[in-house]
C-alpha cells in the first residue's frame, strides 16, 4: 500500500531552501534551489522574498545568498557552553604542530557536523568548511568515504568527567604518513580541550547565571 508524503509545511521549505544555499557554497540562483529541493519555482521564488524581507536571504540580481540574519543566528550557535571559542585555539595549536588540517566535529541528524577547522591544505576547505557534514558509523568518521576521499581521519572525543562525549577533535592527512605519533597529539589535544570546558564552567559564578 502507497503511503501519502505528508505536505512540506512553509517553515519546512523555507528551511530546505537555506540548507540548499548552503549547499551551493552559500550562493544560487532561483532554478538552481527550486531543483535541488524539488519545490516549485513559484513557491521558491515566494519563500525566498519573504526570506529576503527578514535578512535571512539576500537577492543580488537574480541570485540569492545567505543573509546577514542567518549570520547572526549561526552566530550564537554552541554544540556545548564555550566549546567552539576553546576549540578554534587548540585547532590552530594542532595544526602548527602536526601540519595537518584538523576539526572540531559534533553529531547532527545522523551526520557529522564539522563545527570549527584549522585547515593546511586548500583542497580540504571543500569537504572540511565549517558547517559541511560528512557521513559518520558508529560516531565517527566513516571508513569507506575516507577511503573514496584517500584520506585518513585519527581522531579523540573530548569527554567531560562523567564521561559524555561532547564532541571530537580529529586530524586529516593523506596516507601513508606516521599515524602513531600523531594520535597521541589528537588525543592529548582532545584532553586539554575537555579539562578547558571544566575550568570555563567552573568559573561561572551563581550571581552571573
Amino acid at each position: 500500500m502507497e503511503t501519502k508524503r505528508r505536505p512540506r509545511s512553509v517553515l519546512e521549505g523555507a528551511f530546505t531552501l537555506l540548507d540548499a544555499l548552503v549547499r551551493h557554497q552559500g550562493e544560487a540562483g532561483l532554478t538552481q534551489l527550486a531543483n535541488s529541493c524539488s519545490i516549485p519555482k513559484a513557491t521558491a521564488h515566494r519563500l525566498l522574498e519573504q526570506l529576503t524581507e527578514l535578512e535571512v536571504v539576500q537577492r543580488s540580481e537574480n541570485r540569492y545568498r545567505v543573509g546577514a540574519q542567518a549570520f547572526r543566528l549561526g552566530q550564537s550557535w554552541q554544540p556545548y557552553p564555550r566549546l567552539l571559542e576553546l576549540a578554534r585555539g587548540e585547532l590552530r595549536r594542532l595544526t602548527a604542530t602536526t601540519r595537518a588540517s584538523s576539526v572540531l566535529a559534533v553529531p547532527c541528524d545522523g551526520h557529522i557536523l564539522i563545527a570549527a577547522a584549522s585547515l593546511a591544505r586548500p583542497e580540504d576547505h571543500l569537504l572540511f568548511r565549517p558547517g559541511s557534514t560528512v557521513p559518520q558509523r558508529i560516531g565517527r568518521f566513516c571508513p569507506v568515504w575516507q577511503a573514496e576521499h584517500e584520506l585518513v581521519v585519527i581522531e579523540a572525543a573530548i569527554r567531560l568527567p562523567t564521561g559524555r562525549a561532547v564532541g571530537s577533535i580529529a586530524a586529516v592527512l593523506t596516507p601513508p604518513q606516521p599515524l602513531a605519533a600523531l594520535s597521541d597529539t589528537v588525543a592529548r589535544t582532545a584532553r586539554t580541550l575537555g579539562a578547558a570546558l571544566v575550568r570555563k564552567a567552573g568559573s561561572v559564578s551563581p550571581m552571573s547565571l
